[in-house]
């Protein structure tokens, strides 16, 4: 099957059908809260304040190793009650099911992002028809010094407080693919059970640097033994106005000492690895972003050293579509050339996986959006051999 009969001839008209009666056309009936502001539901309970948002995600694979079509979901509930005058607290609760089709295509980078984190907190062997609701998060957060210096202690997402980007960081709104996401999980191993007890520290000596330091526990679900498993970053984020238009240069350290083995002599090591995130707004509703990160390629679970990525997002007020959006992105994950690659990967033929991803976002509402997504996958798992991979996906999502 070619790309055309994938998207046109069956699957794509599927999946709009399916995300169509799953979700709904018809907004539901909307909150208003005492500032006049109007959501679906309310955003303030005296002094708590409540937001979230779900996402349903279906995709359809087609290529070797396997065709498949998946279905996913995830629900995301924040709650934020001021204590002080300078600090607040922080619950992010969050439920899902389904595992997406990365299980069953097994790419190095996954492609449903959205998926494969929920599921790393789902305690049940088998995901089907099982939630399991978690608090994903608590913590609290203090600033000072006019909010130029913030602190996040607690149970945190250690993720995403480095390597973020304005135009490739958010799987609910902007890309699928992990590839265009974060590096973690691609070029370098997410915490065990991606949020951990920690500290995160972020200050702003100037209007244009922002610093940030986080300490957490990477091993199991981070609360035994807390400081034996330090997994340790440190960002810098140059933030310059290039004719006028922001940008953000991030550059960060990561240093991760649960136990790795070393190629050369087999012993217990730690890992460190290497990363730049940029993002730069080039004209009104036009953005440029580049990803690239490497990790230690002398230790023998490294089978990617290095990934890189980069892209665009055009916003749709360019062709009179002010909730519209469009994105490209393209990105490859480097094999590790010093790992024994034939044992770890199953095969003796090895190349670099490749990701390309289109989406087109349709806003609905205020707060409905559609999102048709393409995706094509080369060298999938690191197999040469391997067939293009094609996957069509359509994504729904409501914010509360």
């Amino acid at each position: 099957m070619n790309l055309n009969e994938l998207l046109y001839d069956r699957d794509l008209p599927t999946l709009i059908l399916l995300s169509t009666f799953g979700l709904g056309w018809h907004a539901p009936a909307c909150a208003q809260d005492e500032d006049g502001e109007t959501h679906l539901i309310t955003h303030h309970a005296g002094p708590v304040s409540i937001d979230g948002g779900i996402t349903w995600i279906l995709q359809a694979s087609d290529g070797a190793p396997a065709n498949t079509t998946a279905l996913s979901y995830s629900l995301d509930l924040g709650l934020a009650a001021p204590v002080s005058k300078h600090g607040r607290v922080v619950i992010a609760l969050e439920a899902g099911d389904g595992k997406g089709v990365d299980p069953v295509i097994s790419p190095l980078s996954n492609t449903n992002y959205d998926a494969f984190y929920t599921n790393l907190m789902n305690t049940s062997p088998d995901s089907t028809n099982v939630v399991v609701t978690s608090v994903s998060q608590v913590y609290y957060e203090g600033s000072d010094l006019d909010d130029r210096l913030v602190m996040s202690i607690g149970k945190i997402d250690v993720h995403g407080k480095f390597d973020d980007n304005a135009y490739a960081n958010d799987e609910t709104d902007q890309f699928l693919s992990a590839m265009f996401v974060r590096s973690p999980g691609t070029s370098y191993a997410e915490l065990d059970q991606y949020y951990a007890p920690g500290v995160a520290l972020g200050l702003s000596p100037s209007k244009s640097v922002d610093l940030t330091f986080i300490a957490a526990n990477g091993k199991g679900d981070g609360f035994d033994n807390v400081f034996d498993s330090m997994y340790l970053v440190a960002q810098a984020n140059i933030k310059p106005q290039l004719g006028g238009r922001d940008g953000n240069y991030r550059f960060y350290a990561l240093s991760d000492h649960r136990p790795y083995t070393k190629i050369m002599g087999g012993t217990k090591t730690s890992n460190t690895a290497l990363g730049l995130s940029f993002d730069q707004s080039i004209y009104n509703g036009v953005g440029l972003f580049a990803r690239y990160s490497t990790q230690d390629d002398g230790i023998a679970e490294n089978i990617v050293k290095s990934s890189w990525s980069l892209g665009a997002l055009l916003e749709g007020a360019l062709w009179g579509r002010g909730r519209d959006t469009a994105g490209f992105g393209y990105g490859i994950a480097n094999l590790n050339d010093k790992a024994n690659l034939a044992a770890a990967l199953g095969t003796g033929n090895t190349g670099d996986e490749s990701h390309l991803e289109m989406f087109y976002k349709v806003g609905l509402s205020q707060h409905f959006t559609l999102t048709a997504d393409v995706q094509l996958l080369n060298n999938i798992g690191g197999n040469a051999a391997a067939d293009t991979v094609r996957i069509a996906g359509m994504r729904g999502q409501i914010n509360f």
